[in-house]
């Protein structure tokens, strides 16, 4: 109600767009209940990431030659959004980092003149029911002019945790009372409520994650296993006790791997002593470590069972190229039944990481490519090197979808797109530390859709996953931004 630009920072993880999600959503339902109080009016959001696309396409430019203007995509949105009549409130939502490139052009919408000054010299006069929402991770790169502009509300993980996130995830996603009834929701939460702190807390004292990962993440993948194999197919049936009693033991399988996927070999081995450590109850082997086996409910009497019995005999092919050729080994087998289960039941984002030569990429493309006819998996293959731009990539998945409704994409009936993503910290990072191949991609993985980039109209994607494949940060290799790897399971 007191500034016309508002900046929600924090880490990821913190719940920003859950908040303004929530505001929004409490506004809108008080306003159809015809509230007296006049500050509550239907809300609606437009969301955009600035560093997805180029600053001629944000706010639009004159052609050199044809000195022809075209409109950019956040001034589109706002001169949609000052032309409209009534006490509806606008907010245009700007999920991206912020940085002086981009920024500074919005000086004089976020002070009293709330004016939008555009290069062909139009001037966008913005409604008072209009708001700037800017969602961001921190503003190290932001200047003085734009920080004083602004409303700040800082949000922190730990005034969260991963609590809520969890309970209301398990209550939506298990609402099916033939899986888990009522007694059984609230037992898996007992699971995850006495367990994950313990494993948290020793993963924060020293241990190494190639790529870092931050603990709601951590949590949300354990949920994720859980969502794929509580399910009849994996031997999850029977009466409530035999199911308790199957949840105990599923439980500590899912826990190493969402907890630990993300770590280095003495990381794995330091986190399974925590495990043996807190899961006394459950019969885990002694062993070896809890990753070196897998839990076969299947059979008559449930019991972990070491991954190679079920590693395949090496077939030879005398069609195929040397270098085409696949032995199957444990961990080729192993981290192949991990993506085909995540893809098949959950259809979560996968990220696979580790040094260079190790066999990610030939082990995610064996594995989509077995998936291909028996469950319609088309792929769509796209390699990041430093010079790839976030145009070009819109385009190498646009090329592959199909058109369902006039702004509906996606696979054919019956199918599914994985979008692989090799090399994926391969792009070259700006003067102030943005990727935008990966920002574009952020935007897609966390909303589902890409904007038209010639007509600037919202497109959905669906039955689309993002699986991704990347060695460590170095060499020529960039860190990634973490709001975009928390939405992955990492191994």
């Amino acid at each position: 109600e007191v500034r016309f630009g508002v900046m929600i920072v924090g880490p990821t993880g913190a719940g920003k767009t859950t908040c303004y999600e929530v505001l929004k959503d409490a506004m809108t339902q008080l306003r159809t209940r015809n509230s007296p109080d006049e500050r509550f009016q239907i809300v609606k959001t437009c969301v955009l990431n600035p560093k997805s696309i180029s600053m001629g396409e944000l706010y639009g430019e004159v052609n050199p030659i044809s000195q022809e203007w075209t409109d950019g995509l956040a001034s589109k949105i706002m001169r949609n959004a000052a032309g409209e009549q009534g006490d509806e409130r606008t907010w245009v939502v700007f999920d991206g980092p912020v940085d002086a490139l981009w920024i500074e052009n919005m000086n004089t919408v976020l002070d009293d003149n709330m004016t939008l000054c555009l290069a062909n010299g139009q001037r966008l006069k913005l409604r008072h029911q209009m708001r700037m929402l800017f969602e961001v991770q921190d503003l190290a790169v932001a200047s003085p002019a734009t920080v004083s502009r602004c409303g700040m509300v800082y949000m922190t993980p730990e005034d969260l945790s991963w609590r809520p996130y969890i309970k209301s995830r398990i209550q939506t996603y298990f609402n099916d009372d033939s899986i888990l009834d009522d007694f059984l929701r609230e037992y898996l939460y007992e699971s995850f409520d006495k367990t994950i702190d313990a494993g948290l807390e020793r993963i924060h004292r020293g241990l190494v994650e190639p790529i870092p990962t931050v603990p709601i993440q951590k949590a949300t993948n354990v949920l994720n296993f859980l969502e794929a194999i509580l399910r009849p197919q994996y031997g999850f049936k029977g009466k409530r006790e035999e199911k308790q009693k199957l949840i105990n033991s599923l439980f500590v399988w899912c826990y190493a791997w969402g907890m630990g996927g993300a770590l280095d070999q003495f990381g794995k081995e330091r986190l399974d002593d925590v495990i043996k450590d807190v899961f006394k109850s459950v019969k885990i082997p002694s062993a070896n470590t809890v990753f070196d086996f897998y839990y076969d409910a299947t059979k008559k009497e449930p019991v972990f069972a070491p991954w190679n019995d079920r590693v395949p005999l090496f077939e030879y092919n005398a069609t195929l190229p040397y270098f085409q050729l696949m032995v199957p080994t444990v961990d080729t087998y192993r981290f192949a039944f991990l993506l085909e289960m995540l893809y098949s039941y959950s259809s979560k984002p996968i990220f696979f990481t580790g040094v260079s030569g190790v066999g990610k990429s030939v082990i995610i493309q064996n594995c989509l490519a077995g998936m291909k006819d028996p469950k319609g998996v088309q792929t769509i293959n796209i390699n990041f090197s430093a010079q790839t731009t976030s145009l070009r990539t819109q385009q190498t998945i646009e090329d592959k979808l199909e058109k369902k409704r006039r702004t509906l994409f996606g696979a054919g009936i019956g199918k599914s797109i994985a979008v692989f993503v090799d090399d994926l910290n391969m792009p070259a990072v700006e003067q102030y530390g943005a990727q935008p191949p990966i920002e574009l991609l952020r935007l897609f993985v966390d909303k589902r859709g890409l904007y038209d980039r010639q007509d600037l109209y919202w497109k959905d994607v669906e039955d689309t996953t993002v699986i991704c494949a990347a060695a460590p940060p170095g060499g020529g290799r960039n860190p990634t931004t973490p709001r975009f790897i928390r939405h992955f399971n990492v191994f």
